[in-house]
C-alpha cells in the first residue's frame, strides 16, 4: 500500500496491515481510493456440541478472512460476530439475531462501507442460518447501491471439498463432527475440549425419525419430510456425525482445500469487478 496525500493535511502514512479496523479514518480514506477488495466476516454464536465453543462460526470466519487477506493482498473489515441461529434456541449460549435484524445489519454495514469509499466487498459468511438474510441484503445492495457483493461460506465449502477424505462422508459429516471438528483442531486446538466430546445422534420422543435439523423420514419414501422443530428437541448432545474422527491432520487438508478455493474465487472476483467502479 502506498502513501496518499489527503485533503485534510500532508501525506498519509499507510501502515502494513490488512485489517481496516486498525487504521485511522484518514488512512481508511486513502485505502478506499485504491479500490481494494474488502472481506467482511460474519459468524454466529451457537452450540456445536459439548466439545466445541459457541463462537466457533465467528472465529473461523474471521480466521479465514484474515489469512486470505494477508496472503493475497486483500483487506478485512471488522467482523460481525452475531448471526441467525433460530434452530438452536433450545441450547444455552445461543445468541441469535432474527432474520430481519441480520438482513438489516448486513445491509447497513455494506452501505457504510460504500459510503466510506469501498465498492468491492466479499462476505465471508460461516453459518447456514445467515445465508438467507445475507443474500437478501446483498441483492438489495446491488439494487440500491450498485455494488456486486461476493459470498464465501467456509463450512459449506468444506463439506463439498472433503468427501474423498472419508470412507463414509454421510456417517462422518455432522454438526460438531466432521469436517468442522478436524478444522477446529487445526486452527484452534486450544479451544477444542476433546475430553467432553460425546457421540452424536438424532432421536424423537414424538414418534418421528429425524434425519437432519428439520427433516424426518417418511415411511415408504426415500425423500424426507420437513418439520420445523428446534434442534434441541431431536438432538440431546447437539451433535450429528462421527465426532471420533476429528484430527488435526484432516483439518490441515480442510485449510488447504477451502482456502485454495477461496483464493481462486477472490482472484476471479477481483478480476471481474476491477472496472465496476
Amino acid at each position: 500500500m502506498t502513501d496518499s496525500t489527503d485533503s485534510t493535511g500532508p501525506t498519509v502514512p499507510m501502515p502494513s496491515t490488512h485489517r481496516i479496523g486498525e487504521l485511522s479514518w484518514t488512512q481508511v480514506k486513502a485505502l478506499a481510493a485504491q479500490d481494494p477488495v474488502v472481506l467482511l466476516p460474519i459468524g454466529a454464536i451457537e452450540q456445536h456440541g459439548p466439545h466445541l465453543p459457541v463462537h466457533e462460526d465467528s472465529i473461523v470466519a474471521e480466521w479465514v478472512a484474515d489469512r486470505l487477506a494477508r496472503e493475497n493482498g486483500y483487506y478485512v473489515a471488522p467482523a460481525l460476530n452475531y448471526g441467525h441461529s433460530g434452530t438452536f434456541r433450545g441450547y444455552p449460549g445461543n445468541l441469535s439475531l432474527s432474520q430481519a435484524t441480520l438482513r438489516n445489519v448486513t445491509y447497513e454495514i455494506i452501505e457504510a462501507l460504500v459510503q466510506s469509499g469501498f465498492s468491492r466487498i466479499v462476505i465471508v459468511d460461516n453459518n447456514g442460518g445467515n445465508v438467507g438474510p445475507v443474500t437478501g441484503a446483498s441483492l438489495d445492495a446491488r439494487r440500491d447501491l450498485g455494488v456486486l457483493i461476493g459470498h464465501l461460506y467456509p463450512w459449506q465449502l468444506g463439506y463439498a471439498l472433503m468427501r474423498d477424505v472419508y470412507e463414509d462422508p454421510g456417517a462422518a459429516y455432522g454438526h460438531g463432527a466432521e469436517p468442522e471438528h478436524s478444522a477446529m483442531l487445526a486452527m484452534f486446538p486450544e479451544q477444542v475440549q476433546r475430553e467432553l466430546a460425546v457421540a452424536g445422534g438424532l432421536e424423537s420422543a414424538g414418534g418421528w425419525t429425524p434425519t437432519s435439523y428439520t427433516e424426518a423420514a417418511v415411511p415408504g419414501f426415500t425423500v424426507p419430510g420437513t418439520v420445523f422443530w428446534d434442534f434441541s428437541e431431536v438432538s440431546p448432545t447437539g451433535c450429528t456425525g462421527d465426532v471420533s474422527l476429528g484430527n488435526a491432520a484432516t483439518g490441515e487438508i480442510w485449510i488447504e482445500r477451502v482456502l485454495g478455493f477461496c483464493a481462486a474465487y477472490l482472484r476471479e472476483y477481483d478480476k471481474n469487478t476491477s472496472g465496476e467502479r
